[in-house]
């Protein structure tokens, strides 16, 4: 038996949509499905990470949503940048998620204009 691990996902784009109750969503599109075990991670370690500790992770294909996240914050891009590279650790894969920097823009993850 061969053990084969999991690539984790690369993030392909990052975006923000304000949503009607008046929080945010950060969507996630990421090159492959992500297994149970990378989801799992990024949640432990949204838990973990000041500023991101109220954040829902929701995912769904290729996408994962970060339901709650405080865009007025300083920082919060790295944050997510840095959660979404933590969560690829933990699985082993040893790849970073992160997208390059010319792929994700700090513009966004800011807020649209209201």
């Amino acid at each position: 038996m061969s053990a084969r691990l999991h690539a984790a996902p690369k993030v392909v784009r990052l975006e923000s949509l304000p949503l009607d109750c008046g929080e945010s969503v950060v969507v996630v599109e990421l090159d492959s499905v992500p297994g149970r075990g990378w989801a799992k991670a990024l949640k432990r370690v949204l838990a973990e990470t000041e500023g991101l500790e109220s954040t829902q992770l929701r995912c769904d294909g290729r996408f994962a949503y970060l339901i709650g996240v405080e865009l007025d914050q300083r920082g919060t891009a790295q944050r997510i940048n840095q959660a979404l590279a933590a969560a690829s650790e933990r699985t082993g894969s040893g790849a970073s998620a992160v997208a390059p920097a010319a792929a994700m823009p700090a513009a966004a993850v800011a807020a649209p204009p209201a």
